[in-house]
C-alpha cells in the first residue's frame, strides 16, 4: 500500500498480522527487506507489524529527506492516517535517530515502548564523548565519507533468507548515497543525549557486539541516566544484528516484550 505524506511523496507500507502495533525503522539507505526475518515471529506472538521505506528511497517516491526531523515528521503523518495509537517503535542505526527525533518533536503521540539497534545517540566524538561513530570528529568529515564507503558492515554477513529478499530489492531500486548526503550530514552531526535520558517509557538499546561502527558502552551510558533503558549486547555479528543473527535478535525481542512492556489495551 502507498500513504501520502507530503505532496507527490507516498510511502511503500507493508502490513502484517494483527493486535499491538509495532512499526520497524531502517537505516541509512536502508529497505523494508531488512526486517524479513521478525515478521513471522512477531505476527506469531500476536503483533501487527508495519514496515515501509522512506521517501526517495526503496518502492516509496518523492525526494529523499534531508534531515531526520523530516523522517519523524513522516513517521507522524503515517501513524495519523493509518489510525496507529500507541506503537512500539523499533529503529535501526538511523531508524533509532528518527524514534528520537519524533520523541523529541511529538511528546504528546503515546508511544508503548521503543527498542533501538547498534546506534550511538551522539555520532561525533569528543575529549568528553568517546562512544560516537569510530573515527568521527568534527575536523575529519572529508576523510570519514571516504572511509565509510569501504566499511564493511556486517561480521559474518546477512542471514541467507533475509539476504535473498533484500538484495532483489535494492537491484529493483537502487540507493544512490550521493542523493542522501545532506541527510547523512544532518544524521552524523545530531546528538539526541537529552531526548535519550527523557524517554518514560520502556527502552531497550540494543548494541552488537562486534560492531564495525560504535565502541561498546554507548548503550550502558544511557541506562545510568535514565531508569527507563535497559540494555543488551549480542555476540558474533555486526552492526544489521537483526538481519545478521535473527534467532538471537528475536529471543531478546521477545525477552523484553513479555517481561518489560505492559500489555496494550486498545
Amino acid at each position: 500500500m502507498q500513504v501520502q505524506v507530503a505532496e507527490n511523496t507516498q510511502l511503500a507500507v507493508n502490513t502484517y498480522g494483527h493486535g499491538q502495533p509495532i512499526l520497524l525503522l531502517n537505516g541509512f539507505g536502508g529497505f523494508q527487506e531488512i526486517w524479513t526475518a521478525q515478521i513471522k515471529p512477531l505476527t506469531t506472538w500476536g503483533y501487527q507489524v508495519v514496515t515501509f521505506d522512506y521517501r526517495g528511497q526503496g518502492a516509496s517516491t518523492g525526494n529523499v529527506a534531508t534531515s531526520v526531523t523530516e523522517l519523524a515528521g513522516d513517521l507522524h503523518t503515517l501513524l495519523a492516517k493509518m489510525g496507529i495509537k500507541s506503537p512500539i517503535l523499533i529503529g535501526h542505526s538511523m531508524g533509532a535517530s528518527v524514534i528520537w527525533a519524533f520523541l523529541k518533536d511529538y511528546p504528546d503521540f503515546p508511544v508503548h515502548a521503543v527498542v533501538t539497534i547498534d546506534q550511538s545517540p551522539k555520532m561525533v566524538n569528543t575529549a568528553q564523548w568517546w562512544y560516537g561513530f569510530r573515527g568521527l570528529d568534527e575536523a575529519d568529515c572529508p576523510a570519514f565519507f571516504k572511509r565509510m564507503d569501504k566499511a564493511h558492515e556486517t561480521l559474518h554477513g546477512l542471514d541467507d533468507g533475509v539476504y535473498s529478499k533484500l538484495m532483489a530489492a535494492e537491484h529493483a531500486r537502487p540507493f544512490f548515497r550521493i542523493a542522501a548526503q545532506s541527510l547523512l550530514i544532518d544524521h552524523l552531526s545530531a546528538d539526541w543525549r537529552s531526548v535519550v535520558t527523557q524517554i518514560t517509557v520502556p527502552t531497550l538499546m540494543l548494541s552488537a557486539k562486534q560492531s564495525p561502527y560504535f565502541p561498546n558502552g554507548y548503550a550502558e551510558w544511557c541506562a545510568a541516566q535514565n531508569k527507563h533503558i535497559q540494555t543488551a549486547i549480542i555476540d558474533n555479528c555486526g552492526h544489521d544484528i537483526m538481519a545478521e543473527v535473527p534467532t538471537a535478535f528475536n529471543e531478546q525481542l521477545h525477552s523484553f516484550l513479555t517481561s518489560e512492556v505492559p500489555a496494550f489495551i486498545r
